[in-house]
């Protein structure tokens, strides 16, 4: 495994799908019945911690055509298990506090002042063509009303967490995590405590649809690729404020091919 600038990064060398016409929504939720066409399990190293974590993430991607933009689009989601880090803060938290290896509580801010991912994608030389972090979650500005009124969303590349560390921030063309997911497209705005729930994360019946796992999905224009074929996508560093095992950083590495299509049959 090669380390850049201290940090561990491990590629992913995806070979290029056939085209297709997917039904995949970019909205931080990982649904399975999206035509995501490659998936890999990721393990993941948290600093100070000398082994990976026993659950492991998964990374699916799909190159596709969109017929609404009509261009060629890689379409990558993330998720991260339960078991490192949730959806769940505050008096419901699930597996925090003196519940987990780290012994760190887990609070609405900690989600919304440090949590992120860089991501980055090469062609088939390996020559990295953008890089950049998502945040996951940020406060928004809203007209006429005053900070701290509880608006929310994941402001991508363009603010919060998120920045462009090579290459054009206009290739990113859409982006959503699980967290921005919950408050803004089931409208379950919970800053306080996220919905209650048991160790198995059973759905709450009055926040129905509430994703638990940590989720960063995003779009981005086949163009970046400047004509060369896909070399890899890659996950160097996540940052989870605290997370469940030990310190806040942690570097994924992508593991076997978990499948080699996804979705309905």
């Amino acid at each position: 495994m090669a380390r850049i600038s201290t940090v561990l990064y491990v590629v992913a060398v995806l070979g290029l799908p056939p085209l297709a016409n997917s039904e995949i929504v970019i909205d931080g939720r990982y649904d399975p019945n999206e035509d995501y066409v490659v998936g890999y399990e990721v393990n993941l190293n948290v600093e100070g911690v000398v082994d990976p974590v026993e659950e492991k993430g998964e990374l699916w991607y799909h190159y596709d055509y969109d017929p609404q933009l009509k261009k060629k689009c890689l379409s990558v989601v993330f998720v991260q298990p339960l078991t490192l880090v949730d959806n769940s803060y505050g008096a419901n938290s699930i597996g925090w506090g003196e519940d987990a290896p780290s012994g760190e509580n887990h609070n609405f801010k900690d989600l919304k002042d440090y949590d992120k991912a860089r991501f980055t994608i090469t062609d088939v030389s390996g020559k990295v063509v953008f890089d950049f972090t998502l945040d996951y979650i940020s406060e928004i500005d809203q007209e006429g009303k005053d900070e701290g009124s509880g608006a929310h969303a994941s402001l991508g590349v363009a603010g919060g967490d998120g920045e462009v560390h090579s290459g054009d921030a206009a290739y990113l063309l859409a982006w959503g995590t699980s967290l921005d997911y919950n408050l803004n497209e089931l409208e379950h705005v919970l800053t306080e405590d996220s919905p209650a729930t048991d160790p198995d994360y059973t759905e709450n019946p009055a926040f129905p649809g509430w994703v638990f796992e940590a989720v960063y999905e995003f779009r981005v224009d086949g163009a970046v690729l400047g004509g060369k074929p896909l070399g890899g996508v890659a996950v160097p560093l996540v940052h989870d404020s605290p997370n469940k095992i030990g310190k806040n950083k942690v570097y994924p590495e992508i593991g076997e091919l978990s499948e080699e299509e996804s979705g309905a049959e």
